[in-house]
C-alpha cells in the first residue's frame, strides 16, 4: 500500500508540474511582443475595416438607386428558393472562413528562409503569391 501511495504522490507531483509548466508556457505566449504585435495589427486592420464599412454603409444609404435594388432584391428573395440561397451564403461564408483560417497559420508559422541566390517569392498586396488569385476558383 505504501508504494501505491508513493507512485499516487508521484503522479499528483508531476502533474501539478505539467499544470505550472503550461501555465508558464501560456503566459509567456501571451505576454510575447510578438503575439502583442499582432494584437495591434489586427486592431488597426478591423478599425480601417470598421471605417470603411461605415463609409460604405453611408454611401449605400444616400444612394437612390440603392433604396430601388433593395426593393427589387426584397421581392427577388421572396420569390426565390430561399434555403438554396442560404446554403450558398453558408457554403461560401465557410470557404471564406477557412481561407482566413489558412492564412492565418500560413502567418503563424516561421518564414521560410530565403536563399541568397534566390528571389523572394512576388507577393501581391494582400501578401498572397503573384498569380495565386486566378487559380482560385472564387
Amino acid at each position: 500500500m505504501s508504494e501505491q501511495n508513493t507512485q499516487q504522490s508521484s503522479i499528483e507531483r508531476e502533474l501539478n508540474r505539467l499544470g505550472e509548466n503550461l501555465s508558464n508556457l501560456f503566459r509567456a505566449i501571451w505576454e510575447s511582443e510578438e503575439r502583442k504585435s499582432i494584437e495591434r495589427e489586427v486592431t488597426v486592420n478591423l478599425e480601417r475595416l470598421n471605417a470603411r464599412m461605415s463609409e460604405v454603409v453611408e454611401k449605400v444609404r444616400a444612394d437612390k438607386v440603392a433604396t430601388n435594388l433593395k426593393q427589387s432584391v426584397k421581392e427577388a428573395w421572396e420569390t426565390a428558393h430561399g434555403p438554396q440561397i442560404l446554403n450558398e451564403l453558408q457554403a461560401g461564408l465557410a470557404d471564406t472562413l477557412r481561407r482566413l483560417n489558412e492564412e492565418i497559420a500560413k502567418r503563424t508559422q516561421p518564414a521560410q528562409e530565403v536563399r541568397p541566390d534566390e528571389a523572394p517569392a512576388q507577393q501581391t498586396a494582400n501578401g498572397e503569391p503573384v498569380g495565386a488569385s486566378e487559380a482560385k476558383p472564387e
